[in-house]
């Protein structure tokens, strides 16, 4: 089945950044991806959720996994800008690449299904990521590359460590099964953790940094986590459902917000994203989460150590477990932190082949999106999966 992706806004073949008042259209290839065989994918989790991934095929070519982060889908890896598009960067150099989204998340035809909005990180490492791993190596034959940015790579740690999920007093309990892990990073060729931190020992850069500094910021951090967890009782969704429609009724506005507004500080350095970009960003892969895995990713900057819903399981400890080959990258101005990424990732992992690089520059988003990432980082992730 073939799925070409068709934008509203008027193609361009001119990607060349323009300040925001010149601008009468914003930039966007409709036909980036028409040189390409593109297919729906579908894999069922064990509880029974229908995940539908983008699929760029090379039959019988190493297939590279791409999963998202937080308030995000898998347009972050495809947005339609060639030069700042890994997707399409590692088809046109010969990969099968399958472009994931989470349970809930995704946009038509790759809207993810979801049973209800109750799941916490956990749930994904425990549920999805087994779903996609399988999916894909049950597809292609081989197993495939994982490339996770933010909570993706986050999830990639997890799901290394053999966690599973059983239920537990009408709720869920997390426990780590070394077979399971030793199995489970078997099961890929290698993966690549882009922005993933494994602890927040260190604090993080630009605004993490200010807020981290604040009189009583963990307090005000723990405050806000078990109002969510109370939150959990009546909404389980915090839904970034309206940020499309905005973006494609006020698009100007939009470009405007990509290019200084708080969304952009929050999401990557605005010195190193074109507006057009930032503005792709928004449009299409801004997505809904849910109450719970807000509430664990909050508890990760109080308590430093990343931890289960429940603060019982602790994977900061258990980075020891992960054996498979793995690249961690971070930016000199990513609120994550590099050195919370360096010391608990690529200096606590057992895996024999490893590497950490750090881009001076750059911030959190733009590792992927950023203006020179066809040049600067696309050809590292590119250089370490042809060495797998």
């Amino acid at each position: 089945m073939a799925a070409n992706f068709k934008s509203p806004i008027s193609p361009s073949n001119a990607f060349a950044p323009r300040p925001v008042n010149d601008s009468p259209l914003l930039l966007e290839d409709a036909t980036y991806d028409n040189d390409f065989e593109t297919r729906v994918e579908s894999v069922l989790t064990e509880d029974g959720v229908e995940l539908k991934l983008k699929r760029y095929v090379s039959e019988g070519a190493q297939p590279v996994l791409l999963v998202h982060g937080f308030f995000a889908n898998g347009y972050c890896f495809d947005l339609p800008h060639q030069n700042h598009n890994m997707a399409l960067y590692l088809a046109e150099r010969g990969y099968d690449v399958w472009v994931a989204s989470f349970r809930g998340c995704g946009r038509e035809p790759y809207r993810c299904g979801i049973k209800h909005w109750n799941h916490s990180i956990d749930h994904l490492a425990a549920f999805d990521a087994p779903a996609l791993v399988e999916g894909v190596s049950r597809s292609t034959g081989k197993r495939p590359v994982w490339i996770g940015h933010s909570m993706g790579g986050m999830v990639l740690y997890m799901y290394l460590q053999g966690i599973v999920v059983e239920p537990a007093n009408a709720d869920f309990l997390v426990t780590s099964d070394s077979e399971l892990a030793a199995q489970r990073n078997r099961s890929i060729l290698g993966g690549i953790a882009m922005a993933s931190p494994p602890a927040f020992y260190f604090g993080g850069k630009d605004w993490a940094e200010g807020l981290s500094s604040m009189p009583l910021s963990k307090a005000l951090t723990g405050w806000t986590i078990q109002y969510l967890r109370w939150t959990n009782n009546f909404f389980r969704r915090i839904s970034l459902k309206g940020a499309p429609g905005m973006a494609d009724s006020l698009p100007r506005v939009a470009r405007i917000l990509a290019a200084k507004g708080p969304f952009a500080a929050c999401l990557y350095n605005v010195e190193n994203v074109y507006p057009d970009v930032g503005y792709s960003l928004l449009k299409w892969s801004g997505d809904s989460v849910s109450t719970r895995m807000t509430a664990q990713i909050l508890a990760l900057s109080r308590d430093s150590d990343l931890k289960d819903y429940y603060g019982r399981h602790n994977y900061t400890e258990n980075m020891d477990l992960i054996t498979a080959p793995l690249f961690f990258i971070s930016g000199s101005e990513d609120f994550a932190g590099p050195e919370n990424i360096r010391v608990y990732g690529y200096e606590t992992v057992s895996s024999p082949i490893k590497r950490f690089k750090l881009y001076p520059g750059y911030g959190h988003t733009d590792l992927v999106i950023g203006k020179r990432v066809a040049e600067e980082v696309y050809p590292d992730i590119l250089s370490w999966i042809d060495h797998l």
